[in-house]
C-alpha cells in the first residue's frame, strides 16, 4: 500500500482546524452582534491559534519524539472536536473564549511533529509531506474565509456553522486512528540532545519574516484603502479578499512547488527562487498599497507572495530537520520553527504594521531589507540530511 495514504487522514486533520480557525473571519459582525462584544474581542478569537502554536509546539515536540507521533495527534483531534463543540453550544463570550482556546491547542499539535512523520514515514519525499501538510491546513484557512459567508446564508445562523466545523472534525477524528496506529513506533527518542542546531536559528528568521509580512500585510490593507477614501464596507471587502488569495496562494505554493523541486532534486535552487519571487511580489505589494488602491494588482501581488512566500516557508521549515541525526527528533526541530515564527507574528505586525502605515517610504525600506536578508539565507539554508538512517521500508 502507497505510504502516502497512511497521510491523508492526518492532512484532513489540518484542513479542518484551518477551515474551524477560519469560517470565524467573514462572520466577524454576526458574532459581535450575537455576543454583544467590541471586534478586538473577536479578533482575539482568530489570534488565539497562534499565541498557542507559541505556547504548546514544543509540547507536541516532545511528545513526537518522547513517546510517539501518534499521542499528539490524537490529543489534536480529541481537542479540536471538544473545543469546536463547546464553541457551538456557547451562549456568552466566555464560553466561547474557553471552546476557541481548546480548538486552539489542536493546531500545534497537529502541525508541530510534522517534522517527525515527514522523517519517518519517507525521508526522500519529506519536502513534499510538509508542504502539502502546511499547504492543506491553509487551503482549511482560505476555504472557511471564502465559504464561511455562504455556509452561513445556507445554515442560516452562526451556531448552525460551528456545529459544521464540529462535524468535521468529529470526521476527522474518527478516521485518524486508521493512520496512525501504522506510524512507525521505532522512532522514539531515549535523548532530546541533538534537536537544536545554531544553524536553524537561520531557518527560524526565513519563518518569522514570512509569516509576520503576510499577517502583518493582511491586517493594514483595510486600513490602507480607508485612507486612500474608500468606503469602510468596501474596504473591508477587499480586505478580506486580498487575506483569502494569500491563504489560497500559500496553500497552492506549499503543495505545489517544495514537491517539485524535490522531485526535480534543485531544492537549493527552488529555495532561491521561491525567495526572490516572495521578495519581488511583497515589494509590489508593499508599495502599491501605499500609494495606489490598484485591486488587481494588489490581489495579484497578495496571492503571488503566499504563493512563493509559504513555498519558501515550508523548504525552511523542512531543512530544520536535516540538522538532526534521529527522526524523532525531527518533530522537535519543526516545533522549534513553529514556534520561533509565532513569536514574529505576535510581535512584528503589532509594532511594524502601525508604523507603515503612517511612514511609507521607510516601511517599505524596511520591509525590503528583511525580506531581502531572508533571500541571502536560502543560499545557506540546508538540504542535505544529517538523518544516518532512513528506514524506507518500515511501512509494509
Amino acid at each position: 500500500m502507497n505510504k502516502n495514504l497512511y497521510l491523508v487522514p492526518y492532512w484532513f486533520l489540518n484542513f479542518t482546524i484551518g477551515f474551524g480557525w477560519f469560517t470565524l473571519a467573514p462572520l466577524v459582525p454576526s458574532l459581535i452582534e450575537l455576543y454583544g462584544v467590541s471586534l478586538p474581542s473577536i479578533i482575539e478569537l482568530i489570534s488565539l491559534y497562534g499565541y498557542t502554536m507559541v505556547a504548546f509546539a514544543l509540547v507536541s515536540g516532545y511528545l513526537a519524539a518522547k513517546y510517539s507521533v501518534s499521542a499528539s495527534l490524537l490529543m489534536s483531534g480529541v481537542l479540536s472536536v471538544v473545543g469546536l463543540f463547546i464553541r457551538a453550544i456557547s451562549t456568552d463570550y466566555s464560553v466561547l473564549l474557553v471552546g476557541q482556546i481548546i480548538a486552539a491547542i489542536a493546531y500545534p499539535l497537529a502541525l508541530g511533529p510534522v517534522g517527525t512523520i515527514a522523517q519517518s514515514l519517507n525521508q526522500k519525499r519529506s519536502h513534499m509531506i510538509i508542504g502539502v501538510s502546511v499547504g492543506i491546513l491553509f487551503l482549511g484557512m482560505s476555504s472557511g474565509s471564502f465559504l464561511g459567508p455562504y455556509v452561513f446564508s445556507a445554515l442560516g445562523t452562526v451556531k448552525n456553522v460551528f456545529l459544521l466545523d464540529t462535524l468535521l472534525a468529529l470526521i476527522s477524528l474518527a478516521i485518524l486512528p486508521l493512520a496512525v496506529r501504522k506510524y512507525p513506533r521505532e522512532y522514539v527518542g531515549r535523548s532530546l540532545k541533538g534537536s537544536f542546531s545554531p544553524g536553524m536559528i537561520k531557518n527560524w528568521y526565513v519563518g518569522l519574516i514570512i509569516s509576520s509580512f503576510s499577517v502583518m500585510f493582511g491586517v493594514i490593507a483595510s486600513t490602507e484603502l480607508i485612507h486612500k477614501g474608500i468606503s469602510i464596507p468596501t474596504a473591508l471587502h477587499y480586505g478580506g479578499l486580498f487575506g483569502g488569495l494569500a491563504f489560497l496562494g500559500s496553500a497552492f505554493g506549499a503543495i505545489l512547488l517544495p514537491s517539485l523541486f524535490e522531485d526535480i532534486k534543485k531544492v537549493r535552487e527552488g529555495m532561491i527562487l521561491s525567495s526572490v519571487a516572495a521578495f519581488a511580489s511583497l515589494v509590489l505589494l508593499a508599495y502599491y498599497l501605499s500609494f495606489t488602491s490598484v485591486v488587481e494588482i494588489l490581489s495579484l501581488s497578495y496571492f503571488l507572495f503566499g504563493f512563493f512566500g509559504n513555498a519558501y516557508w515550508s523548504m525552511a521549515m523542512t531543512s530544520t530537520t536535516k540538522y538532526v541525526t534521529d527522526p524523532a527528533k525531527a518533530g522537535l526541530s519543526t516545533s522549534m520553527y513553529s514556534v520561533a515564527t509565532n513569536l514574529g507574528v505576535a510581535f512584528i505586525p503589532v509594532f511594524l504594521g502601525p508604523y507603515f502605515i503612517d511612514n511609507r517610504y521607510p516601511g517599505i525600506a524596511i520591509v525590503a531589507v528583511m525580506i531581502a536578508i531572508g533571500f541571502i539565507l536560502s543560499f545557506t539554508l540546508r538540504v542535505v540530511p544529517s538523518i544516518k538512517k532512513a528506514d524506507e521500508d518500515i511501512l509494509t
